[in-house]
């Protein structure tokens, strides 16, 4: 068994090593519970509900699983030496990798509910060359995990290797955060996560199980049918249907509210942001209830904060920061979330760790042209008319309730318009977008990665243009954007980034 806080060798010749031995438990309990179902199904199927058989089976798969696991282990062994991480891996086909410390960007730390109670946690290394994990060691100890981290930490940094042991960290009292949220916060953030994860969740449970329900459950034929006195309720008057229609829809949402709720404190609970100067100074975040994330964020490869709020939340002072890195993240989000819900005050000492300034509250913000919000309008009022004359609805009073629907999108895109603006001050460029998910996008320009400007078919008759910048790590789906803005100041604009970026 490893010894907790026993120091991973650095030397080239240091021996291969196995995981904890705990990790086969782990791993053939997760197998196992992957194929539960299956064992429910042939009992209720092949097995006809015979208890004996049933047991055999279960017993003949935990065999197999702990047998096969257990080899699998035996067969994984790793070695840290002083310049590179050697894994290998395989039954029959054997894999030998070799991970330089100069090639890992980021080192973070899991720890699912499992892991926490045995004092376990997972180590996943990224290079950046496949877009994800690279590496993952499953399952070290807490303390030895730690180490590995601090290790390669250090050695990208030019220190020492193996100047931080288990019993010497503990030692060391940590700082006040710069940013924690207790359960009164996480609450209010929670409120404004609005989420249908709990229906999902229930969808897909039903689905997997279906062969426990009833025959014709999820026909609604069959529960109209079973409804007491249908002649009661198909007396009932006009308002009084409205009346059940506008309760339904309040429980649809009181169910997202408690879905948003629920699913914000099993992913925040603990959030905790600390400066960390050891090694590569960086932002090291942990959160979570059932699985405790732990993970350093270097300061340096931040490309751009993003300020995220809504109509309801701005009017309290409430603001979502996240950061667009360079650096993985193990939940798979395109930006780093580290203040899910902050005011100002506490947002701007994180910024300026990062050397990223707030936009002034005299600054001054430019708009874009009005034809942002009018052009799609009309555009999805003749669409919705073409399918009104191809439906036979041109000279039927259905046809004005679907012009209706295009007055809430000319609306909202109305507001989106009044809330797009971009402002270009002291070596900084700021873009608002979207009226109710407001979105702040601080970028210095010396992260600028590139600069294009582009113009639609629709864009042409009216001189305008659309202006995307690049940045390093940002998302390929929904980059920054300045849309509907004139063609010549576009243009101007690209030219001004370009000659500020040269000068950094």
């Amino acid at each position: 068994m490893n010894e907790a806080a026993e120091t991973p060798p650095v030397q080239d010749s240091a021996p291969f090593r196995h995981l904890h031995p705990l990790s086969i438990i782990l791993k053939s309990l997760s197998m196992i519970g992957r194929n539960i179902v299956a064992i429910a199904v042939l009992h209720f199927s092949l097995f006809d509900q015979n208890i004996a058989y049933t047991g055999l089976a279960a017993f003949a798969l935990f065999a197999l699983v702990g047998g096969v696991t257990a080899l699998i282990w035996s067969r994984f062994t790793y070695q840290v030496t002083e310049r590179e991480i050697r894994i290998k891996s395989g039954l029959l086909n054997r894999n030998n990798r070799s991970i330089p410390f100069d090639r890992i960007q980021d080192v973070s730390l899991e720890q699912k509910l499992a892991h926490r109670l045995l004092g376990l946690a997972t180590v996943a290394l990224e290079t950046g060359s496949g877009g994800g994990e690279d590496g993952q060691l499953d399952a070290l100890s807490r303390p030895e995990a730690e180490l590995l981290r601090d290790t390669i930490r250090d050695y990208k940094a030019g220190l020492a290797p193996g100047r931080l042991v288990g019993g010497d960290k503990a030692e060391i009292a940590e700082p006040p955060p710069l940013f924690a949220m207790d359960n009164r916060r996480i609450l209010i953030a929670g409120l404004f996560n609005f989420s249908f994860v709990l229906l999902a969740i229930l969808g897909a449970l039903a689905q997997n199980l279906d062969f426990l329900l009833p025959d014709g459950f999820f026909d609604p034929r069959r529960w109209i049918d079973a409804i007491p006195e249908q002649e009661t309720i198909n007396a009932f008057t006009s308002w009084m249907r409205i009346g059940g229609a506008l309760i339904a829809i309040i429980s649809l949402i009181l169910v997202g509210v408690v879905s948003g709720v629920v699913r914000t404190f099993v992913r925040e609970y603990g959030f905790r942001l600390d400066r960390v100067d050891t090694g590569q100074p960086g932002l090291r975040r942990r959160r979570g209830l059932f699985t405790l994330t732990d993970m350093v964020m270097p300061i340096h490869r931040v490309q751009a904060a993003i300020l995220q709020t809504g109509p309801v939340r701005a009017r309290f002072g409430w603001y979502h920061l996240k950061f667009t890195s360079l650096a993985g993240d193990g939940t798979g989000e395109t930006d780093h979330s580290a203040a899910p819900c902050a005011t100002l005050s506490e947002i701007e000492p994180i910024l300026d760790e990062c050397a990223i300034r707030p936009p002034a509250a005299d600054l001054l913000f430019h708009g874009v042209n009005p034809a942002f919000w009018w052009r799609d309008a009309i555009m999805v009022l003749l669409v919705l008319a073409i399918v009104a004359t191809g439906n036979g609805l041109f000279v039927h009073p259905g046809l004005y309730a679907i012009i209706l629907v295009a007055v809430p999108v000319g609306l909202i895109q109305l507001l989106n318009w009044r809330h797009h603006q971009y402002a270009l001050h002291d070596g900084q460029l700021y873009v608002r977008t979207g009226w109710w998910r407001r979105r702040l996008t601080i970028l210095p320009i010396r992260k600028i990665q590139s600069v294009d400007v582009s113009q639609r078919p629709l864009d042409h008759p009216l001189q305008l243009a659309t202006l995307t910048v690049g940045i390093a790590g940002g998302s390929a789906i929904a980059p920054l954007r300045i849309t509907a803005i004139g063609f010549r100041e576009a243009m101007d604009l690209r030219d001004r980034l370009l000659r500020l970026q040269n000068q950094t």
